[in-house]
């Protein structure tokens, strides 16, 4: 009897999510619109939130555009975050 093997599809799947992400921050949408929520919000939300002054460094996806690509160029999935809360952020996501 064969041996059917569905990791390999799973891992397909995985990859062209990914290489669909990867190609959104190639877009040139994607770098205008993180350029103008540079210029929105140039203090860290999550800082801002806490009482804390801290310039923003990255851009983040509240909900991930592996897992929701229509909302990749969604304004309210944007977040304006400082190196460190990004990561603390992306901890939290896994």
């Amino acid at each position: 009897m064969p041996t059917i093997n569905l990791g390999k599809k799973k891992k397909r799947d995985f990859n062209l999510r990914k290489q669909a992400a990867q190609d959104v921050y190639q877009n040139k949408l994607w770098k205008d619109l993180r350029k103008l929520k540079f210029m929105c919000n140039p203090i860290c939300e999550r800082c801002e939130g806490l009482g804390l002054t801290r310039v923003t460094e990255d851009v983040h996806h509240r909900k991930s555009i592996e897992a929701y690509p229509d909302l990749a160029f969604d304004w309210e999935n944007l977040e304006s975050l400082c190196h460190e809360c990004h990561e603390i952020r992306h901890r939290e996501m896994r």
